[in-house]
């Protein structure tokens, strides 16, 4: 049993913010191999204040049986329980999806980085990302890279799902969507919201769910090839850039199996999910 923190930015229930956080969320909890054993909030898609509040109704709503604690700039609360669990049970995989604000405050409050069994992010680029002729920013490790640096040289065994990597894995949510699950439905009329609004962004109507691919690299790390790299820190993070140098050892994962990564991830939230 693979036991999880997923440390996250979700906006599922915020118009003109992505859903990806919940997708990878309820995969998770779907998924037989996986205890998820807290869930902690923090920030990108929205500031901390709505990230927590989404998440929280959505957790309430389906009555999730997992604590929640608020993290971000302004709360500790989220960085003391991390750093409690990591020190105290063994083999914990931290999922950071959003700022990487949280991890970087449970290690300086003390959180032993070498019992860290693993750090999967997502976010991150190794060259400029593009959607259709358009400039995507990268968010995850730019918008606090001053935490994204510490925790990069603190920990060791660091995987990163990039945003290059999650752009070639898509999900075209069908016209009239039927969904058995009930996972599934509540993340419904959000999917739709969200083609629509990504459909006039970037006139695109295929979805990518970015830090689903991160869930299932924690899950099925046999659909990915891993590769690692030695990358330069400092003002490169600023961009979220990884470019090559001497400051930290990651993984940067691809998958590179024939399985179609959101039909696999969509069959598990169906069967698992309440």
């Amino acid at each position: 049993m693979k036991k999880v923190i997923i440390d996250f930015d979700c906006t599922i229930n915020v118009r003109g913010c992505d859903l990806d956080d919940a997708f990878a969320c309820l995969y998770l909890l779907s998924s037989k191999d996986v205890d998820v054993k807290m869930i902690t909030t923090s920030f990108g898609n929205s500031n901390e204040d709505r990230v927590y509040e989404s998440s929280k109704k959505m957790i309430e709503n389906l009555n999730i049986d997992v604590p929640l604690y608020k993290g971000g700039i302004f709360s500790l609360d989220a960085a003391t329980h991390m750093r409690d669990l990591v020190n105290t049970e063994d083999d914990i995989i931290i999922l950071s999806l959003g700022s990487t604000t949280n991890t970087q405050r449970a290690l300086t409050l003390g959180m032993d980085p070498a019992r860290v069994k693993s750090l999967v992010l997502m976010g991150g680029i190794t060259s400029e990302l593009q959607f259709k002729g358009r400039v995507m920013n990268e968010l995850n490790f730019s918008i606090d890279h001053l935490s994204t640096n510490y925790v990069f040289s603190k920990i060791k065994n660091i995987n990163i799902i990039t945003g290059n990597n999650c752009m070639a894995h898509r999900y075209l949510v069908p016209e009239n969507p039927k969904y058995k699950s009930s996972y599934m439905n509540y993340m419904k009329d959000s999917l739709i919201r969200w083609t629509e609004e990504f459909d006039i962004i970037y006139q695109e109507r295929e979805l990518v769910l970015w830090d689903a691919l991160a869930a299932l690299y924690i899950t099925n790390p046999e659909f990915f090839e891993d590769k690692k790299r030695s990358i330069e820190l400092k003002e490169n993070m600023a961009r979220g850039l990884l470019k090559e140098g001497n400051d930290a050892i990651v993984n940067l994962p691809e998958l590179v199996t024939d399985v179609d990564a959101m039909e696999y991830i969509i069959n598990v939230i169906e069967k698992g999910g309440r």
